[in-house]
């Protein structure tokens, strides 16, 4: 559980680097989670990032402004680099580069 948890959180707080506005029944969708799972995947994030929560028409979690966008991820070139690299690995090099790619590539609906 803890493992799910923690992948979902750093999925999370990768949308919002990325700019994006997040509602909490969008992300119980997305995961099949409940409201209180998705409310301390927040306060968790929280504690690193500067999260915003607006309530009503229009709310949602989103970051401070001036914070993302850019952060936590990696250069277009360095982003082609590793994925040359991805296509001549095999096995375990492979899912560790893709990994990489991942974790601090730019955010997008993606399942690499």
């Amino acid at each position: 559980m803890l493992d799910h948890a923690f992948r979902r959180r750093r999925e999370i707080e990768r949308m919002l680097l990325s700019g994006k506005k997040l509602t909490v029944a969008e992300l119980m969708g997305r995961y099949c989670v409940g409201r209180k799972s998705i409310s301390r995947d927040f306060e968790v994030i929280g504690e690193e990032l500067p999260v915003i929560s607006k309530q009503g028409y229009n709310g949602g979690y989103f970051l401070m402004d001036g914070v993302g966008k850019n952060q936590n991820t990696l250069s277009q070139e360095q982003l082609e680099c590793l994925e040359k690299l991805a296509v001549s690995c095999a096995g375990k090099d492979r899912e560790t580069v893709l990994s990489i790619i991942h974790e601090f590539g730019p955010y997008c609906e993606r399942n690499t």
